[in-house]
């Protein structure tokens, strides 16, 4: 199962601090229904609570950034990363050293309390008076009360020294972990210092292993959330996160103050995919390609690369914050948990430079579709009117299919690697003027035609995710060793030689020898697995 897991404020919170009554009832039914879903703040669970009261939470969630996994509903401490003796002692020194007053959270008598000195207000101001009420502030004379208790956070606004400095310090080896981020709702920079280890993402981590989830989604906007966007199986930003997360998240979703997070969730809990038929899903897909289709009528030329990728994009990634998502130099057609997908209508050869970057940071699902039957419908460009239909004819597509796949077979061995070749029933749509069906075979006069390819189905899917997928392409007949000459007679097709050289590149086939000039090979794939 899937753990979901969002930061609240400037993720899952709107601008106002608050959830929606829509968001909230969209959550409560996937809680209800079984969906695995937390929160991971910088806030404290006292701070944290009253802003999700419409939410009925029963996984632990993350606080202070880590340091604590709590009980959503009791705030009980179920795993605390908090300093060691010496990590503290250090910091503690280090503060009265360099006179740093800072925010202090600590336990002192069992109960949770934010110290601060109180001639040193005008350092922390912003923080107190946003805070009026909250019985967990304390005010102290000076560093004797500010270290008391068992302290486990602090926190420095607006730091008077350079950041390098206090990273010096507050680093991994000496047992600390640091935030530095501007805060999400006033002009104020916050350092943050907990324990080494105790970030979001081990800490999501935590809950995982807690709940039995298998992977994770995460959702963040800020600074703190880059661990635990970055460790997800899938890490997702929304629409006004910062750049930085931005750049590491496998996907952008619309803004906090559109509910982003909860409609996410339960598009993927609850697609309407599972609800309808393939054939309806396409429909569908075709449909509102066509919506977008401009010029679809008398505009001189072929659109069926345009409208036969808008097709299978929606199709295959229908939803829209999925779709054209920049990775580095080059934009994927679509980036979902499941990867990136490529919709290639044309050769896949110019392909190569996106799989040589994308290859190396996620799997890969390369879309590329193949005509399996066609009819010609000759349009009157004047009247509308459909003049003359062709019959339907058959595609042998396997010589195309062989050339495409021959073109990529440096790449054919890498596990991250996919295909779906797309089998369709297409429509070709011309559109003419005049009385004369024109005369198809001459490029002249295709060139001054409105020609277009509308898919109408699909007729079949080949997927190639594994080396055992193109066993299919294995001829039956075949001796144990042979040459190139008696697998292209086993085969019985022009494209057999192509064939032969695909198979090999995913390994299903070996070269194992020579006869005089011929090479001498042997289906090597299933004898690996018997040893």
């Amino acid at each position: 199962m899937t753990l979901y897991a969002t930061d609240l404020d400037g993720t899952l919170l709107r601008s106002d601090k608050t959830i929606s009554d829509s968001a909230a009832q969209k959550l409560n039914a996937l809680i209800e229904s079984g969906v695995l879903f937390t929160y991971a703040t910088a806030r404290s669970f006292n701070s944290a609570s009253p802003l999700l009261g419409k939410l009925d939470l029963n996984c632990p969630a993350v606080t202070f950034n880590g340091v604590f996994v709590v009980d959503p509903k009791t705030g009980e401490h179920i795993i605390e990363n908090i300093f060691t003796d010496e990590s503290f002692e250090k910091a503690k020194s280090f503060f009265i050293e360099h006179d740093l007053a800072p925010i202090v959270y600590s336990y002192i008598d069992g109960r949770e309390r934010v110290s601060y000195i109180e001639s040193r207000f005008d350092e922390v101001r912003g923080y107190v008076e946003s805070r009026r009420g909250d019985r967990r502030l304390r005010a102290v004379e000076g560093y004797g009360g500010l270290f008391e208790g068992r302290v486990f956070y602090f926190t420095l606004f607006d730091p008077p020294m350079e950041i390098s400095a206090l990273d010096s310090v507050f680093c991994a080896e000496n047992g600390f972990s640091r935030t530095f981020m501007k805060d999400t709702y006033e002009d104020m920079m916050w350092y943050e210092i907990f324990c080494a280890g105790a970030d979001k993402a081990s800490a999501v981590a935590q809950v995982k292993r807690l709940v039995g989830a298998d992977k994770t989604v995460c959702f963040g906007d800020n600074g703190n959330d880059l661990s635990m966007i970055s460790a997800a199986d899938t890490g997702v930003a929304v629409g006004n996160a910062n750049d930085e997360l931005k750049s590491a998240a496998d996907i952008i979703i619309k803004t906090n103050d559109e509910d982003a997070v909860a409609e996410f969730i339960a598009r993927r809990e609850n697609p309407q995919s599972d609800c309808e038929s393939g054939e309806s899903r396409f429909t569908a897909a075709v449909n509102a390609a066509l919506s977008r289709q401009k010029g679809m009528h008398g505009s001189v030329g072929t659109q069926n690369e345009k409208l036969i990728h808008a097709v299978l994009k929606n199709y295959y990634a229908p939803f829209a914050d999925e779709q054209e998502i920049k990775l580095g130099r080059f934009f994927a057609d679509a980036v979902s948990e499941d990867g990136i997908f490529e919709i290639q209508t044309r050769s896949l050869y110019l392909l190569k430079d996106k799989l040589r970057e994308f290859l190396g940071a996620a799997r890969v699902t390369v879309v590329h579709p193949a005509d399996a039957d066609i009819r010609t419908l000759y349009v009157s460009a004047d009247s509308g009117e459909v003049v003359k239909e062709t019959p339907r004819r058959r595609v042998n597509p396997k010589l195309k299919i062989f050339e495409e796949l021959y073109s990529l077979r440096e790449f054919l061995p890498n596990e991250n690697l996919s295909f779906i070749i797309v089998r369709l029933s297409v429509d070709k749509t011309v559109y003419f003027s005049g009385s004369d069906i024109p005369d198809m075979r001459s490029r002249s006069v295709r060139k001054k035609l409105a020609i277009h390819k509308i898919p109408r189905a699909i007729v079949e899917e080949i997927r190639l995710e594994r080396p055992e997928d193109y066993l299919r392409w294995l001829p039956e007949g075949l001796p144990e060793s042979f040459t190139k000459k008696q697998f292209c007679a086993a085969a019985k097709e022009p494209a057999s030689s192509l064939r032969l050289e695909v198979l090999r590149a995913v390994g299903i086939i070996s070269q194992t020898g020579k006869t005089g000039r011929s090479n001498v090979y042997t289906v090597s794939y299933g004898k690996e697995r018997e040893r």
